[in-house]
């Protein structure tokens, strides 16, 4: 049994003899060739096939893509982590050298130099490695995936109206946004209503623009007024 749609008056037909080239529709008496329908339908049928097996192979290739790139930030890691360790260890013996050959002032010269090369080495590798590759690793995966970067042309919020402050952000992208009046204004000597107290995104004090977050990321406004 197969079911077709007349194509004079577009009547829902139902065919009970698949086999039959023709059949008349019961409302409009069209006749309606069904070798055309099934070769439409069958012709149908391969496009979508071939359109699955190409969505298919494109999201194949961009898996591939993105495990190329996450193997090749690994591999830039491993190296920078190589070359950390190996510097503190090339500290570590330069202090001992300068320790052990300079005499009654060698343990001073070893702590200033653990101290002011040592310190940034450490310090600085540590967070280079530990804290901005990943940041920005995950600021990238987030942009990839629609992610929008927090606006750094606010300026100072203090002098800012909220509903510009609301406008610069719907403009942006973002569509999540709460305004909260705190209602602390009765003359309005020392503050103006409207003006921004502060900003938080996904809960976290905003000081500072250029972060990338998702389009519907909590975000909330309160501000000044009566």
């Amino acid at each position: 049994m197969k079911t077709c749609n007349c194509p004079n008056c577009n009547a829902n037909l139902t065919i009970d003899d698949e086999n039959r080239d023709f059949a008349f529709c019961q409302y409009c008496g069209a006749k309606i060739m069904l070798d055309d329908y099934r070769s439409t339908h069958r012709v149908v049928d391969e496009a979508k096939i071939k359109q699955a097996e190409v969505e298919r192979e494109i999201r194949l290739r961009e898996l591939k893509l993105k495990e190329a790139q996450m193997n090749q930030k690994n591999q830039l890691r491993k190296i920078l982590t190589y070359i950390w360790i190996g510097s503190i260890f090339a500290v570590a013996l330069l202090c001992m050298f300068v320790w052990i050959t300079g005499g009654d002032v060698g343990g001073l010269y070893a702590f200033s130099c653990l101290f002011y090369v040592g310190g940034p080495i450490v310090g600085g590798g540590a967070y280079l490695i530990f804290k901005v590759m990943p940041e920005k690793e995950s600021e990238k995966e987030l942009v990839q995936n629609g992610g929008i970067r927090f606006p750094k042309n606010l300026g100072d919020l203090s002098e800012q109206n909220y509903v510009v402050i609301q406008q610069k952000l719907l403009s942006a992208g973002f569509c999540n946004i709460t305004c909260i009046n705190m209602h602390d204004v009765t003359f309005g000597l020392l503050q103006k209503p409207g003006m921004v107290e502060a900003i938080t995104v996904n809960g976290e004090k905003v000081v500072s623009g250029g972060k990338v977050y998702m389009a519907d990321v909590p975000i909330v406004i309160t501000y000044h007024g009566k």
